[in-house]
């Protein structure tokens, strides 16, 4: 047997050993250790006791793990077994998943035979359709006939063709039936097979339960036994404690008994002195409280009196307030349905307005933005239209010049090819010269429109710049309270600008949302944001009222037809005089159109319309030709459909087949 080896070095006979004499003694020594540990005094005991408990303990967590070995045993033989009956699901898989593929290369195989039988029969029957018009062209008899014998051996070509290819359908049906048949062998043999080894799984697992219980069985048997020895120890211990604890607690009851007795005894004396005491005392308050009984008697009859008096005055009054009460209640009602209605009517109005206020403020905002990235893009494609001009008009020059050309190569193609008629080619040298001179005057054109918004942008930012110190304080209540009429790149750039930069530019984009032009716009804005006070100097308005202010200024521009708008639509009309070509460059324009002479567009105007007569009727003749090939294609399709219900297998189990109906109206007709 082994033994278990203590850190001290010696050999000791130890509870977790396998031997179970081992185990005896060890449990033996322990006993002992605990009757020496009572003698020497309570202290050793308990440490005793806890080393017993953590002993027992383990002796606990060794049954644990005996059930947990055996479940693991278990569980492994159960593993063991999922797989031989998974691997038969898998092999039966996997050939099925063979199979599907081949049928499915095999089906794609057929169809493409199919699709091919189709095209060629479609091919072989239009070609037979065709040469049907031309038999009846035939005047010679012998050329009709071996024209009919050409058509007969033609039709039996298509019909051999399909003969074979139903043919070929039915042997692939009769290897079909022959693999289901082998199919239904193997998985027979899957299932003989899975039922073998779920036999076999039963009664190994079977088997291994048994032995696992027995193991179990005994290791807890053995526990058993080895914790009754322990406990009887134990019990014997526990019962010698309380029989000199019960002694002790007698001779404390006994001394607390006559202490209580002496005391009691005391307490007695005390109580009588005290009795006497209080009970003189209770009867000189019951005097007094008799006394005032008859003090409060004589007051309960004087307030009952007047109670009485009050009651009848109380509910006079009541009569008069519960009329009055009702002529309230009427009025309130009345009150509340006027209340309820003018309500409604508010709420509706309410949200009806706040709904129209959202609307416009949105609106609002939306122009406001748009018209700020109108005015930046306008500010940059008049910055590079006047660079870019020049270029523009010589490329549509050329494209122009390359257009004319082409249209007088077709002009040409027209009179010479469609009409017969001698061409007379135009001058081109005038149309050169006209664009010359045109783009002589492009050019002073963007160079006066750029020197134009140069002046005007210097002037912004004068207006901007050079302020007295109250205009300078209104500018920057405006940046405080209107920072939403500043666009969102324009606030980029203020935040990446520093010191009076960021401000000047914010006040510049305030001032242009607003429609700002000039010194007069401004002293009218100064109206509208300064007070006078009491002496007569003037004061600026407070931030809850710059809104406010904001509105009215714009109600006033637009009441004198200056709004932001109106401004923005005459500065681009002004500046759209200065783009717009000149009279003798729409000349040039006017040129181009008359190089193709009125009278030539109505010979071209003519010319489409029976083109498009002829195109129609092209049209129209491959739509029919469409038509036919559709119907063509119907045909085949229902000729097979029919050859497949008169080929199929269901036929011979009728009693009246749809063959021998078909022969016997032959027959008939």
């Amino acid at each position: 047997a082994k033994e278990s080896v203590r850190m001290d070095g010696r050999d000791e006979p130890s509870v977790d050993s396998k031997d179970r004499e081992e185990r005896i003694r060890a449990r033996r020594s322990r006993i002992h250790e605990k009757l020496a540990a009572k003698e020497s005094g309570e202290a050793g005991a308990t440490v005793n006791v806890q080393k017993k408990k953590e002993i027992d303990k383990k002796e606990v967590l060794k049954g644990k793990s005996q059930i947990q070995d055996s479940r693991r045993k278990l569980r492994q033989l159960l593993e063991t077994g999922d797989e031989d009956v998974t691997r038969v699901r898998v092999e039966g898989d996997d050939r099925e998943n063979q199979r599907r593929m081949n049928e499915e290369a095999r089906r794609l195989d057929r169809r493409q035979k199919l699709l091919f039988e189709a095209e060629s029969s479609a091919r072989r029957n239009a070609a037979i359709a065709m040469k049907w018009a031309s038999l009846f062209e035939k005047e010679i008899p012998l050329d009709l006939l071996n024209d009919m014998e050409a058509q007969r051996e033609a039709c039996l070509k298509v019909i051999s063709q399909k003969d074979d290819l139903i043919k070929e359908f039915q042997l692939v049906l009769k290897s079909k039936d022959e693999e289901y048949v082998k199919s239904l062998k193997r998985w027979a043999e899957d299932i003989d097979t899975l039922l073998g080894a779920m036999t076999e799984q039963f009664r190994g697992q079977q088997r291994q339960y048994e032995l696992e219980t027995e193991e179990i069985e005994s290791v807890f048997r053995q526990e058993r036994k080895e914790l009754i020895d322990t406990n009887r120890v134990e019990m014997e211990m526990l019962m010698e404690k309380r029989r000199s604890m019960e002694q002790t607690h007698m001779e404390d009851r006994q001394r607390r008994i006559e202490l209580n007795q002496e005391q009691l005894q005391r307490n007695r004396l005390k109580d009588s002195e005290e009795y006497t005491n209080l009970k003189i005392k209770l009867e000189t308050e019951i005097q007094k409280l008799e006394q005032q009984l008859e003090v409060m008697r004589a007051t309960y009859q004087l307030n009952t009196e007047k109670l009485e008096y009050n009651f009848r005055v109380l509910s006079e009054r009541d009569v008069e307030n519960s009329n009055t009460i009702n002529q309230q209640k009427r009025k309130l009602a009345r009150l509340q349905d006027n209340l309820s209605s003018l309500m409604a009517k508010y709420g509706k109005t309410d949200r009806q307005f706040r709904t129209e206020n959202i609307e416009l403020t949105d609106e609002y905002r939306n122009i406001t933005g748009q018209f700020q990235d109108l005015q930046g893009k306008y500010r940059h494609f008049q910055l590079s239209d006047a660079r870019k001009y020049d270029e523009v008009w010589g490329m549509k020059e050329d494209e122009v010049k390359r257009l004319l050309g082409t249209v007088l190569q077709a002009d040409k193609i027209i009179h010479e090819q469609q009409l017969g008629l001698y061409w007379y080619p135009p001058n081109e040298e005038a149309v050169n010269a006209a664009f010359h001179e045109a783009r002589l005057r492009a050019r002073a054109v963007g160079k006066k429109k750029a020197s134009e918004q140069h002046a005007q942008t210097d002037t912004l930012e004068a207006l901007v710049s050079d302020v007295n110190p109250e205009v300078r304080r209104m500018f920057l209540l405006l940046c405080d309270e209107a920072g939403f009429l500043v666009e969102g790149k324009v606030r980029k750039l203020v935040a990446s600008a520093q010191g009076s930069d960021g401000e000047g530019i914010q006040i510049e984009s305030i001032l242009k949302a607003l429609g700002v032009t000039g010194d007069k716009d401004i002293e009218r804005l100064q109206r509208f944001f300064f007070n006078d006070d009491e002496q007569g100097e003037p004061e600026l308005i407070s931030p809850d009222q710059a809104c406010l202010a904001i509105k009215q200024f714009l109600k006033e521009l637009m009441a004198q037809h200056t709004t932001v708008a109106t401004a923005f639509h005459t500065t681009a009309a002004a500046d759209d005089d200065a783009e717009r070509p000149s009279h003798e460059a729409r000349d040039i324009w006017d040129l181009c159109t008359t190089v193709i002479a009125p009278k030539t567009f109505r010979v071209w105007g003519a010319l489409e319309t029976f083109m498009i007569r002829y195109n129609h009727t092209l049209t129209q003749r491959a739509e029919v030709i469409e038509d036919i090939d559709k119907l063509q294609s119907q045909n085949n399709e229902l000729k097979m459909l029919l050859n497949q219900y008169l080929g199929s297998r269901i036929n011979q189990e009728l009693y009246v087949p749809p063959t021998a109906t078909i022969s016997r109206l032959t027959n008939a007709n």
